[in-house]
């Protein structure tokens, strides 16, 4: 039994002790929903993510610094000024948690299992960075959030210069490759095969989140070639750009993981004693 179907088997029995089929039906079917746009919300913050990679090697784009970093604050930056506010301050207090509970798990391991050279910063560097960004940005909406992640007052303040620094930054280096008349090559969005993974594969179609990326790219800079944005099966719980192919992946095994994540770790329904095939 995959992680997946382990985590649907935990939640129907989770859900059966001590209430009444149809309680059990209806709590079955929140988690279910809350998993699944848990899951939705980090692939929304991935997608932007991998697009600033997109954008930095398409466009030659200078970063100083750790381009991974650079283009975690990017996506942060988009997802804040979204006009859909409420989807994406949602994606963006789910990434943040999905950082940090991914974070909480890798504790465990000990110093030792941490890649300190990794060209990503750790993931609890990465999900304070993202909630100082917020709540720079945005300190009504977020702030909650910050007090939550144990940001004292005068940081928060501190924040406001910290978002307001990085958007003039990120602005500065996109604003010589605006659109201003010119036409941005297209970006085509292709869906492989799920296989076992149809779920998220229906799920990422039906909020068109690659869609919707691809719009924003093509309708604010020019892109000098078509560029590729693909949903497929992995062999692994990833997302990349791949600058040989011009090609952002976005990988339904990711998808199934962080839903595993939400229903493990941050509902906590896989600890019941119970046995549910997963090894």
């Amino acid at each position: 039994m995959n992680r997946y179907a382990a985590a649907l088997a935990a939640i129907s029995v989770c859900v059966s002790l001590g209430a009444s089929s149809a309680l059990a039906q209806d709590e079955e079917n929140v988690i279910l929903r809350d998993a699944m746009a848990f899951a939705m919300h980090d692939a929304a913050f991935t997608i932007y993510h991998e697009v600033g990679h997109m954008l930095v090697g398409e466009l030659g784009l200078p970063v100083l610094g750790k381009e991974e970093d650079a283009v975690d604050t990017l996506a942060t930056i988009w997802l804040l000024n979204d006009e859909d506010q409420d989807y994406a301050f949602n994606a963006l207090i789910d990434a943040s948690d999905g950082w940090y509970y991914n974070a909480v798990n890798s504790t465990g391991s000990g110093v030792d299992e941490f890649s300190y050279y990794s060209e990503h910063s750790l993931d609890i560097q990465r999900a304070y960075a993202m909630v100082c960004l917020m709540v720079g940005a945005d300190p009504d909406n977020f702030g909650e959030t910050a007090d939550i992640y144990e940001l004292d007052p005068d940081q928060q303040e501190n924040c406001a210069y910290t978002y307001e620094q990085a958007q003039a930054s990120w602005g500065s280096l996109l604003s010589a490759h605006e659109l201003n008349g010119n036409k941005s090559a297209p970006i085509e969005v292709v869906y492989d095969d799920a296989g076992e993974y149809e779920e998220f594969a229906s799920a990422l179609k039906e909020q068109g989140i690659l869609e919707r990326a691809a719009n924003e790219i093509t309708s604010s800079y020019a892109l000098p070639q078509p560029v590729t944005f693909r949903a497929a099966q992995c062999g692994e719980a990833n997302a990349y750009y791949d600058p040989s192919a011009s090609e952002v992946t976005y990988c339904y095994e990711l998808a199934a993981e962080m839903f595993n994540l939400y229903v493990y770790d941050i509902v906590g329904w896989g600890d019941t004693g119970e046995d549910t095939g997963q090894e």
